[in-house]
């Protein structure tokens, strides 16, 4: 059931593994060929830019980490000698760093940007810090449609190899939903919203958290449906909105599958889009999300919403402020992968106006626009979703 990872990192599920990949990325650094070259003066050449290892790394309250190790790397990818280096971290309430020595150590739950400066030029690097024992819910709100089922998706961490005991309370209104205590297998009933507690203990430390189950149905497909996603990564979402799937034909006169989760506010406009080559029509086995360029998406390897060239998915947060920038993230699969990851159609009911009413839920790893070559750009993006599920016969 649970199943121990490095740092400590304990998953439950499928879901860990995801969580996994974002957690740790490491430049591999030939220290041989480091110690052999000379000291090189960044002013001497600003093609030299700052290079930080390990780029994301972690750390318990009141533990340590060395310094990071720092490069000059230069156009080539060569690497040099970076001579004194200048640390800072910030901010210094999660940690604290030498500023000679770069030594960092954890002061309280967060995360932190390490600073390495060399000659007036700095690169960054982030540490995230954990109490001895954590309990992170992947999705703070789950929705479902009624007899669906799913299992409370979280990740602990812990300090100690103590033996962990995860339980869940009973549900407040077992008449929206049921749970078992033990393996956090969450049943829907009827509708309605009901908070769930997950509780967490190693014997010495214990932790709770507490999201909420949305049980919901749809009489036709004429308004938005529900949805809740989460980002994990450099950047944090937790958001909720309306949610709209949509078969519709595409340039080629065969049917594709678009679910459009969207949130619009007077501050931010976010959505998570997930495409599908073929059209939904029931339920059924995971469907897989393959990798996307943002130059696919922009469209200059063809138009990836009226002719997809495969699954693809992304996740964008645009602010109203023209002055701030949007965050795009891509779905990006691992080096000896396109698979991203999956789309689950868990409730399919027809309606009586035509198409259907759709629940299920997503993940997929992605990469930052802005970061698109940069491991600090990774993205975990995940939900869950009730929709309408309209028809759309004409040309995309």
């Amino acid at each position: 059931m649970f199943h121990k990872g490095a740092d400590g990192l304990v998953f439950r599920n499928r879901l860990p593994l995801h969580l996994g990949a974002m957690k740790r990325h490491v430049f591999v650094l030939c220290l041989a060929a480091a110690t052999a070259l000379g000291c090189v003066n960044v002013s001497d050449n600003q093609a030299l830019l700052p290079v930080v290892a390990p780029i994301l790394d972690s750390v318990f309250v009141g533990d340590t980490l060395p310094a990071r190790s720092v490069f000059l790397r230069d156009q080539q990818g060569g690497l040099h000698d970076p001579g004194t280096v200048r640390w800072q971290i910030v901010p210094t309430s999660v940690a604290t760093i030498d500023s000679v020595t770069g030594k960092i150590v954890g002061v309280s739950k967060g995360s932190a940007v390490v600073l390495a400066t060399v000659s007036g030029v700095t690169s960054p690097a982030l540490v995230v810090v954990s109490r001895p024992l954590e309990m992170t819910l992947l999705l703070d709100t789950i929705y479902l449609m009624p007899s669906d089922t799913i299992t409370v998706p979280l990740v602990m961490k812990q300090k100690t190899a103590a033996p962990l005991t995860l339980r869940f309370d009973t549900s407040a209104t077992p008449s929206v939903y049921t749970i078992d205590t033990l393996s956090g297998v969450v049943t829907a009933h009827t509708n309605g919203v009901v908070r769930y507690v997950a509780r967490l203990t190693d014997g010495m430390y214990s932790v709770a958290d507490t999201g909420a189950v949305g049980v919901m149905s749809l009489a036709d497909t004429l308004g938005n449906g529900k949805y809740f996603m989460t980002a994990f990564g450099t950047a944090i979402r937790h958001q909720t909105g309306g949610a709209l799937a949509v078969n519709y034909r595409r340039t080629n006169g065969h049917h594709g599958f678009r679910l459009l989760d969207t949130l619009t506010s007077s501050t931010v406009d976010e959505r998570v889009l997930i495409t599908l080559p073929d059209s939904a029509l029931g339920t059924g086995p995971a469907l897989e999300i393959d990798s996307i360029s943002p130059a696919e998406v922009a469209g200059s390897a063809g138009d990836p919403g009226c002719s997809p060239p495969r699954p693809w998915a992304l996740w964008a947060s645009v602010p109203a402020d023209p002055q701030r920038a949007a965050l795009v993230a891509y779905a990006h699969g691992t080096p000896s992968s396109a698979v991203a990851g999956e789309l689950i159609i868990t409730s399919y009911v027809t309606a009586a106006s035509g198409g259907a009413i759709i629940g299920g839920r997503y993940f997929f790893q992605a990469r930052r626009g802005d970061l698109y070559g940069d491991p600090l750009g990774a993205e975990m993006i995940q939900g869950t979703f009730v929709a309408p599920l309209r028809e759309r016969h004409s040309t995309c």
